[in-house]
C-alpha cells in the first residue's frame, strides 16, 4: 500500500499532575493508531515536552501508548522538547530532516484548523489534518478559547509584546478569560 505521509504528528496536550494522559489525549493518540494502521505513514511522532507540574514528557506517555496498541518502536520518534503548538510544528520538521515534507496532523477537532495553519505557515511543510473528535464535556474551556488562540496566531500576538485590541479584549472578558496584556502580580 501506498504511504501518502511523511509522518504523522500527534500532537500532546497536558498531563494529570501524576505524568497520566487525560482522556482528551488518549482519543489523539487512538486517531493516530488507526491512521497508521490505515498505512497512511510509516511514522509517528509524537510530540510534546515536559509541562511544569508532571513528571514526564508528553512524548514519553505517547509512546508508551502507542507501544502497547501495537506500534513498533522502529515507527515511533519522539520530539519531547516542544512546549506549543508552533514548537511542536517546527522540532518535528526537524527530526523528520527532510525538505517540504508532507505530514498528516492528529490533533483535537478543534485545534485542527489552526494546527494546520501553523505547520504550513511556520514550519513550512504540506500538512493535512485528522482529527479526534472530542465531547465538549471534556475540553469545555479549550473548545471556547480556541477562536481566540487562531487569532492570537494570525494577528501576531502569541509570540510578541504586542498589545490586544480592546475589541479584542472585550470578547476575552465575555468569555470570562482574564486580560492577557496584564503581568500577573
Amino acid at each position: 500500500m501506498k504511504r501518502s505521509y511523511d509522518a504523522i504528528l500527534l500532537l500532546g496536550l497536558k498531563l494529570n499532575a501524576d505524568g497520566s494522559p487525560r482522556e482528551e489525549l488518549l482519543l489523539r493518540i487512538r486517531k493516530a493508531v488507526q491512521c497508521y494502521h490505515k498505512g497512511l505513514s510509516p511514522l509517528i511522532i509524537p510530540c510534546g515536552g515536559q509541562t511544569p507540574g508532571t513528571p514526564i514528557t508528553e512524548a514519553a506517555v505517547m509512546e508508551q501508548h502507542l507501544l502497547q496498541a501495537g506500534i513498533p518502536q522502529e515507527a515511533i520518534i519522539k520530539e519531547d522538547t516542544s512546549q506549543i503548538t508552533v514548537e511542536n510544528m517546527l522540532r518535528a520538521k526537524q527530526v523528520l530532516c527532510r525538505d517540504n515534507p508532507h505530514v498528516l496532523i492528529v490533533t483535537s477537532h478543534y485545534h485542527a484548523l489552526r494546527a494546520r495553519i501553523i505547520c504550513r505557515r511556520s514550519a513550512h511543510m504540506k500538512a493535512s489534518t485528522r482529527s479526534a473528535h472530542i465531547p465538549y464535556k471534556l475540553a469545555p474551556a479549550s473548545i471556547r478559547l480556541e477562536p481566540l488562540r487562531l487569532i492570537d496566531y494570525l494577528l501576531g500576538f502569541q509570540d510578541s509584546d504586542k498589545k490586544r485590541p480592546k475589541w479584542y479584549l472585550k470578547i476575552m472578558y465575555g468569555l470570562g478569560i482574564p486580560d492577557p496584556n496584564k503581568k500577573p502580580d
